[in-house]
């Protein structure tokens, strides 16, 4: 037996012992059996119904310019007369993409390059070829032509057959291996289907569609509106998704009975509140989990989506001024907003048990906003591939929190896998009084290693002005910790006396990092990912310090009296 045998052992395990036995059995039917292969597409007619009261939200201009598709910001391209379907020296999540045909319903794409794109892609992509008849692509794929259908692409007979058969192979092949996210975007594509066609199969899919969209939003969406894989981007999909479905039973009611119309649309209505209140003071979502700008619809569209589907208002700009506390106990996300001015803290679990797969090991960490600039930075997702980068962006260093003996808080492993798993043991948000806000919580991450240690951080915030971060690691034994602070890459730090560092920002100053106690600092390289396929050199400031337990670090920043003034 080989030395890493035991320790990937102990790894499945403890990813394994959390999967519901539901999960399980689909995983072994999958692996074993392969997909259910249905033959021949069901009888159905288009049903020639409303499928949209407001105008979905308009899809993104092709990234690569007339004529070409690309994706995730690789440089790869696809002329359009000129696709490989396979692109089989492409990452995963790239040719997935290239088969979600988001690109159909492009601005400006010619009727005639939307029918060859149909037409390449059902003679390119026989029944059963990989990637492309999956669930989750079969899912996205499925919507896109049915609004582009809607908006006035004429759907041809051939293209029909291939949708019904593509939807059969859907409802067989449903992914309760996956569940979350996944499944929710299949009951999705069934309730679309089940509006879009008529026929005996076309109710089925309407019901089974509809029963797990109710079924999956009281699950999936938390208490205060939060999707519970605690990844902002996630969320944004999420609640689009929603908006997506109440705006179709808006326009044909009779799809579904009062009780669900008015279900799905409460589940809608918390997400986007939610939604609205944890934007940071940039306008963009908190990379915290498996994030990245670029996937979801802006922020701004989503929100303005939503307000029309669902007859909302916006939140006005003079609200946004005004400091506003940020607790969703739920999720786990807490902090505060005052107009370009935010800090979102992390101290929610990492997602469902049965499926952490867009976790980080990030518990306590946080980004701050100021002046509308993000200045404090999560280091945000690459890839979706088991790479080296991967792996860091994944692990506790790569967040504004603390690492002991060089360990990450929840053993994230693989692309998607997680092991023992940091929990948060609790999390409290003061009141906003007298100018100052506090934030209080732990986490038993650490508890596995030696000496069993318990991280708990205070974030002491005077909006405008200081952030307080004060740690202390109790347990027993001596232990290394590493405190990081991740600047963003248009940040430059020049150190002064006695652990003092300035953060300029193109040359202005924006902080002041003071350091408290006995922790050196250094001056290190890191990365920020905002968007898939982006990577930016950043500076971190890392506090080091090693002692027995309990032990104390901490920091302030503090805003210079320049910048207070500006």
């Amino acid at each position: 037996m080989s030395n890493g045998w035991p320790r990937r052992t102990q790894l499945l395990w403890h990813t394994a012992r959390h999967l519901r036995p539901l999960q399980i059995g689909y995983q072994l039917r999958y692996r074993l059996l392969g997909p259910s292969r249905p033959q021949r597409a069901p009888e159905l007619a288009p049903a020639r119904r409303r499928m949209v009261g407001t105008p979905f939200p308009a899809a993104a201009s092709l990234a690569a310019g007339p004529g070409a598709l690309a994706f995730l910001n690789d440089p790869h391209t696809l002329r359009l007369d000129a696709i490989d379907w396979r692109s089989s020296d492409q990452p995963k999540l790239w040719r997935y993409n290239l088969h979600y045909f988001d690109y159909l319903r492009a601005p400006g794409l010619p009727v005639a390059d939307r029918a060859r794109l149909v037409d390449s892609w059902i003679t390119g992509n026989p029944p059963g070829s990989v990637d492309a008849w999956e669930a989750y692509p079969i899912s996205l794929r499925a919507v896109n032509w049915m609004k582009a259908f809607g908006e006035g692409l004429e759907p041809r007979p051939a293209w029909l057959g291939s949708l019904a058969l593509q939807l059969a192979w859907l409802e067989h092949n449903l992914e309760y291996h996956l569940l979350a996210n996944h499944l929710l975007k299949n009951a999705k594509a069934l309730l679309f289907a089940g509006a879009f066609f008529d026929g005996p199969a076309a109710a089925r899919w309407r019901a089974r569609g509809l029963s797990l969209l109710v079924e999956q939003g009281a699950e999936q969406l938390l208490a205060d509106g939060g999707h519970y894989e605690r990844s902002a981007m996630y969320h944004a999909i999420v609640l689009e998704d929603f908006l997506d479905v109440v705006n179709l039973l808006d326009a044909s009611p009779e799809l579904a009975g009062d009780t669900e119309r008015a279900t799905l649309r409460a589940a809608a209505t918390r997400a986007w509140h939610y939604f609205a209140s944890i934007l940071a003071g940039d306008d963009a979502i908190p990379l915290f989990n498996d994030a990245a700008f670029g996937i979801a619809l802006p922020p701004a569209a989503l929100l303005d989506y939503g307000a029309r589907v669902l007859d909302l208002e916006l939140p006005s700009a003079s609200s946004a001024a005004s400091p506003r506390r940020i607790c969703l106990p739920d999720t786990g996300y807490y902090g505060y907003r005052a107009g370009g001015e935010s800090l979102l803290i992390d101290c929610g679990p990492g997602g469902p048990e049965y499926q952490p797969g867009h976790t980080h090991a990030d518990l306590l960490s946080y980004e701050l906003c100021l002046d509308g600039e993000r200045l404090v930075v999560d280091s945000g997702t690459y890839d979706y591939e088991p790479t080296p980068l991967r792996r860091q962006l994944r692990g506790t260093a790569a967040h504004n929190t603390v690492v002991v003996d060089g360990a990450d808080q929840s053993e994230v492993w693989g692309a998607f896998r997680v092991a023992r798993r940091a929990r948060p043991l609790f999390a409290r948000l003061g009141p906003l009084e007298d100018g100052r806000l506090e934030f209080h919580g732990a986490h038993d991450g650490y508890r596995r290693l030696p000496g069993g240690v318990v991280h708990e951080r205070r974030i002491t915030a005077s909006p405008g002005r200081t952030w307080d971060i004060a740690d202390r690691l109790t347990g027993s034994g001596e232990h290394r910790l590493e405190s990081f602070i991740h600047l963003h890459p248009a940040c430059s730090v020049e150190p002064g006396p006695a652990g003092q560092y300035l953060v300029r920002r193109e040359g202005r100053p924006l902080l002041e990092v003071r350091t408290r106690g006995e922790a050196a600092v250094e001056l290190r390289r890191g990365a920020w990912c905002p968007e898939f396929g982006r990577r930016e050199a950043t500076t971190v400031l890392v506090l080091v310090q090693r002692g027995r337990l309990p032990l104390e670090l901490g920091y302030r920043l503090q805003r210079p009296a320049a910048a207070r003034d500006a």
